[in-house]
């Protein structure tokens, strides 16, 4: 019980205990992501040693790490917004759901979409900090519904972010922002979606400035929210205790 009410300080939301099911599967679910984005991040660092010291290193890392990506996170996306939304993890389902979507939507509709995003610098602003973050997080998760504790996980969840959150919300929003110009000029990677859909397309350009003017300045509040998460998380006992 000590620990449910800690979780609930930390997220501003209350939780009923876990039945062993749901522990289980929380533990299966964190354990297979944390397992996920280690292997993308062996794949980053992998593909570093097989190109540094080149000047364009970076030109490949889409192509080192699109696969995982592109199979996990559309996943990733609809379990994590349904543990928010049943209660089953005391996060809130609007900042899940939107920092869940701006991935897929960074990976499916812009990256896979527009060829020429594939090989810019802006791709690995991304794709670093999701992995450096969720290689701490999801351990944090697996080691909290366990009840066991890890204060260097606990640090590193609350800590990390600090950094990690806004390079990775401007690497976010340099990729939409490079994908434009080739949006506005037509060049798509269309293939596999039937012709009947692609003249949708033309609408994308709009999409995306919309996305940029719309998504772009929500990371302050939330990132503002983890601050305040921080802050009950590893601030003083006293603190903890009110």
């Amino acid at each position: 019980m000590g620990k449910d009410r800690k979780t609930e300080r930390v997220s501003g939301r209350t939780r009923s205990p876990l039945g062993p099911i749901a522990r289980s599967w929380l533990v299966f679910y964190n354990a297979a992501n944390a397992i996920g984005w280690s292997y993308v991040l062996f794949l980053f660092v992998r593909h570093l040693l097989h190109t540094l010291p080149s000047p364009t290193w970076y030109e490949g890392v889409y192509g080192a790490v699109k696969d995982p990506l592109k199979a996990f996170l559309p996943l990733s996306f609809i379990f994590e917004v349904l543990h928010a939304a049943t209660g089953l993890v005391p996060s809130g389902v609007v900042p899940t759901a939107l920092q869940m979507f701006a991935r897929v939507f960074i990976v499916w509709g812009v990256a896979h979409l527009v060829p020429k995003v594939q090989t810019t610098l802006y791709i690995s602003l991304v794709v670093l900090p999701w992995c450096l973050c969720e290689v701490t997080r999801y351990p944090y998760y697996v080691t909290n519904v366990l009840g066991v504790k890890s204060d260097v996980l606990l640090w590193c969840r609350y800590t990390f972010f600090i950094v990690l959150y806004p390079l990775g919300a401007f690497g976010e929003v340099l990729t939409m922002y490079a994908a434009l110009g080739p949006i506005k000029e037509g060049d798509l990677h269309l293939a596999g979606i039937p012709s009947s859909l692609q003249g949708a397309f033309q609408f994308y350009y709009y999409v995306i400035v919309v996305f940029l003017l719309g998504w772009a300045p929500c990371w302050w509040p939330i990132y503002k929210h983890m601050f305040r998460q921080r802050e009950k998380a590893l601030g003083s006992p006293r603190t903890k205790e009110e």
